[in-house]
Formats: structure tokens, sequence, C-alpha cells
């Protein structure tokens, strides 16, 4: 029997991720994934020396609920994330499904309180072509977020170029935003309209709910007022 609950996401700087990893297990993770991004500094010094980038890494594992309550709780204490520019921590929420091994059929096992509306925070992915990022990054700002964690891809479907016997694929960005509730709209139209998604082929912007985060302050408290990687 398999219950999907939640994915628990560290957002940190490069070559830590590992070690949140290992205290994982420690707490009966089973695994997780570390993808390599880049982080925004909100600096206008930075910005105009181009050195605005962050080394970071995320760590993705799949946990229960409670498991991913316990590790919020180890990567305050054990990782110093109530401290600024530490680190973040969050969790985003499945549908808890029942995989009945005999007849290989979902049971829902979860009730209808779980809804988007009943969570304090958003995260807000957009997916981009390469290059595109920054400027997504800096629609975002102007609509109340402090920045971004920018994740490298490439597209799988129909290359946009394609010279035989060639294929160029088209790199893709991928940008985190996590956010209290309460700016999520405005945040997400304004990246839609500064970067046209709704045309074809400029992208795509979804957004997930987060039950919890930890190290995410804001400018004048040490509590998670604000949410932003």
């Amino acid at each position: 029997m398999i219950y999907i609950e939640t994915l628990f996401f560290v957002v940190l700087a490069r070559g830590k991720a590992n070690a949140v990893l290992k205290k994982a297990q420690e707490c009966g993770a089973s695994g997780g994934t570390i993808f390599l991004g880049e982080g925004t500094a909100p600096s206008k010094l930075l910005d105009a020396l181009g050195l605005n980038e962050v080394q970071k890494e995320i760590l993705m594992i799949s946990a229960s609920r409670e498991l991913s309550d316990n590790l919020h709780e180890v990567v305050n204490t054990e990782f110093s994330f109530s401290k600024r520019n530490k680190g973040i921590a969050f969790t985003i929420p499945f549908q808890q499904c029942k995989l009945n091994p005999d007849t290989r059929k979902q049971e829902n096992a979860s009730d209808n309180t779980n809804t988007a509306t009943n969570f304090p925070y958003s995260c807000i992915l957009t997916i981009v072509d390469k290059g595109r990022s920054k400027a997504c990054i800096k629609a975002a700002r102007a609509a109340g977020a402090s920045g971004g964690t920018v994740v490298h891809g490439r597209g799988a479907g129909i290359p946009t170029d394609f010279y035989y016997p060639l294929v160029i694929e088209p790199q893709k960005d991928i940008v985190l935003i996590v956010t209290a509730k309460e700016k999520t709209l405005q945040i997400r139209e304004r990246i839609f309209t500064e970067l046209e998604i709704d045309k074809t082929g400029n992208g795509i912007i979804f957004t997930l709910p987060v039950s919890r985060a930890t190290g995410l302050l804001d400018d004048t408290s040490e509590e998670s007022k604000e949410v932003l990687t």
C-alpha cells in the first residue's frame, strides 16, 4: 500500500543539499533528487555589475505529511533556516491517494478540506525560453516579489528549429517563486501580461498550493510572513 502525500522542497546554497538529504534520510526519507539552479539577489548594485545570480541547489523529497513536518523542524534547527539567507523549505501537498496492489486502482483517501484556497502560500511556476527568466523575475518583482529561483531545462515537444539531419531542442528556464497567498494573483498576472504568455510559444505559467514554509523572511521580521525564494 503506497501513500502519496507531499513533496518537500529545500532551496539553499550550492554544495549544501547533500548534508540536508543525509539528515532527511536519518529522519526516514528514502531518498531525494537534487537540481542545480540560480537564485536572484535583490541588489541594485549587483544587478548593475551583473553579479545578481547566486548558485543554488533545489532538493526534492517525497514524504508523508508527518515526515514533511518533521523535516521542517530539522532544517530550522540543524541548518539555521530561521536566519536570513540560510535557505528555505516548503511543502507542496498532494491529494492523498491509496494504491491497491491487488486491483491497481487508486482510491481517494482525502477529504474536501485540502483545497488550494485553504493554504497560506503558493508556488508560481513559469516555464519560458532560455534567457527570458530575467524578464520574468523583473515582472514578478514589480508586482511585489523579492526574487525567485531559476532551473534550466529543455523542451520535449516539436523543436523550434529543425535542420535535417540536425534537431535543435529549445532550451528552457523554469522560474520558481513561492509567495504568500494574497500576493499570488498580482504576481502571476504581471508575469502573464509582461511576458505575453497568452501568445503561442511564449511559455506557460501555473500555480501550486504550499501548505507550510520555513526560512522565508520578510524585510521586518524573523517570522515567515512573506515567502519567496
